[in-house]
C-alpha cells in the first residue's frame, strides 16, 4: 500500500473520530442543559426530604392562587387540578408534631394562608414550623374542605390528601427559616374582624378568654376513646368559635385551665365557623 493511500485512510479515521467525539459531547451538553441529571429517581425521592430539582419559575402568592381558582374557593367541596406551571413559596406555621394536626401542613405568606393535605405521618420531621418551602403546584389539586382552602389530591370528587410520594416530588426546602407572628383574632370577648374568605387557615391568637363549662378535672380530649375529637368553647363567644382537640394529641389527657388564657393556633374555617387548632400544649398560655 502506498504512502498516499495510507495517509488518506488515517485522515478519514481521524475525521470520523472527531465527529463521534463531537456528537458525544453534544449529547452530554444537551442532557446537562435539560436538567435531567438533576431529577432524582423514585427511590431517591422516598429517601430524601423533598425534590431538589424544583426551581422558582412562575411564583404566585397564596392570595393570587385563591383568586385564580376563585370558583373552587366559593363552592363547598369544589376541586380542580392545577395545570399551569406555578410555584408557591410559603412558611410552615403548623404541622403534626403533637398529633393534634393530622396529615396536614399549614402554610402562610404575607398575603394569606392555605392547608396542604399529605397522607403521611411525622411530617414535622421534614417541615418544621418556620421552614420556608417551595411547592411545585402543577398537577396537584386545589379546592376546599368545609370551605377551608386546601391543596392536595382528588378524593371521591373533592379535595383530599396527596400521597407521601407525590408530596416528596412536589416540594423542597429553601433553607430559610421565618418567624410568623400570630395575628390577634379577638381579645377578651371582643368581636373578631377576621374575614372567613381571606383569613382562613392563618396563625392566630385569641386573648384573655376562659373556656366554657370546664371544671378542675376537664381534659382537652379523651385519649381512651380512640379516633375522634373534643371541641371546647370560649366564654363570651357563640359556638361559631371553638377549639379543636384530637383524642390522639399528646396533650389529650392534660387538664384544661379554668382561668383566663391566651390560645394560639391555626385558625381554620369550618363552613361558617372558626376552629382553633393548637400545635402543641405550649400554645395555651395562662394569663396571670
Amino acid at each position: 500500500m502506498s504512502y498516499h493511500i495510507m495517509n488518506k485512510i488515517l485522515s478519514t479515521i481521524r475525521n470520523y473520530g472527531s465527529i463521534a467525539l463531537s456528537l458525544f459531547c453534544l449529547a452530554v451538553f444537551t442532557g446537562c442543559m435539560s436538567g435531567d441529571y438533576d431529577i432524582p429517581s423514585d427511590e431517591e425521592l422516598l429517601n430524601s426530604v423533598g425534590n431538589p430539582s424544583i426551581t422558582e419559575r412562575h411564583l404566585v402568592t397564596i392570595a393570587e392562587l385563591k383568586t385564580m381558582y376563585a370558583d373552587q374557593m366559593a363552592a363547598s367541596g369544589a376541586v380542580k387540578q392545577i395545570t399551569e406551571d406555578l410555584q408557591l413559596k410559603a412558611t410552615v406555621t403548623g404541622n403534626d408534631i403533637s398529633g393534634n394536626i393530622y396529615q396536614e401542613i399549614a402554610l402562610q405568606d404575607s398575603t394569606g394562608a392555605i392547608i396542604v393535605g399529605v397522607s403521611a405521618s411525622a411530617l414535622y420531621g421534614q417541615v418544621a414550623i418556620g421552614s420556608e418551602v417551595l411547592i411545585d403546584l402543577q398537577d396537584l389539586y386545589i379546592g376546599n374542605y368545609r370551605m377551608q382552602p386546601q391543596i392536595g389530591a382528588l378524593y371521591n370528587g373533592t379535595i383530599g390528601r396527596m400521597s407521601r410520594y407525590t408530596w416528596q416530588r412536589h416540594f423542597r426546602l429553601t433553607g430559610k427559616s421565618n418567624v410568623i407572628e400570630p395575628e390577634v383574632f379577638a381579645d377578651g370577648g371582643s368581636a373578631t374582624t377576621w374575614n372567613l374568605d381571606k383569613d382562613a387557615g392563618k396563625l392566630g391568637v385569641i386573648k384573655n378568654v376562659k373556656f366554657s363549662g370546664v371544671g378542675a378535672s376537664t381534659t382537652y380530649a379523651n385519649p381512651e376513646a380512640g379516633a375522634g375529637s373534643v371541641s371546647l368553647y370560649f366564654q363570651g363567644y357563640d359556638r361559631t368559635v371553638m377549639m379543636y382537640n384530637s383524642n390522639y394529641a399528646d396533650f389529650a389527657a392534660d387538664k384544661v385551665p379554668t382561668g383566663k388564657v391566651n390560645v394560639t393556633g391555626i385558625v381554620k374555617r369550618y363552613n361558617n365557623s372558626w376552629e382553633f387548632i393548637i400545635r402543641t400544649i405550649d400554645d395555651v398560655q395562662e394569663v396571670e
